[in-house]
């Protein structure tokens, strides 16, 4: 088996939009997921789903979790966050403008 470190990076808007896939023939251990509010005033809220491949099935990581001005939300924090081939995480704001951003850094097994 192959480990390698991977980041994904994303400005999050009003609209869903996938932060990573996990390739195929690949397990992914998501190791950090953070969520940097880079506005200096406003708050914005962070939905975070994880999406199995089957593109149906989801479960929330965070559900309109409040992220304030200038200010980080760690959703990975202790535990790890397992994807399989071809499952994936998508990020949702509630303002379009862009104000979240994700970092996320991933161990791909293959």
């Amino acid at each position: 088996m192959a480990n390698t470190f991977k980041t994904a990076n994303l400005d999050i808007t009003s609209s869903a939009q996938d932060l990573y896939t996990c390739p195929s023939s690949t397990t992914a251990v998501v190791l950090s997921l953070r969520i940097t509010n880079v506005d200096g005033v406003n708050s914005d809220n962070i939905t975070a789903e994880w999406i199995d491949s089957d593109g149906t099935t989801k479960s929330y990581l965070a559900y309109t979790v409040s992220v304030p001005a200038d200010s980080v939300l760690e959703l990975a924090g202790d535990s790890k966050i397992v994807l399989e081939a071809s499952d994936k995480i998508q990020l949702t704001g509630v303002n379009a403008s862009g104000d979240l951003e994700a970092f996320a850094s991933i161990l791909e097994i293959t």
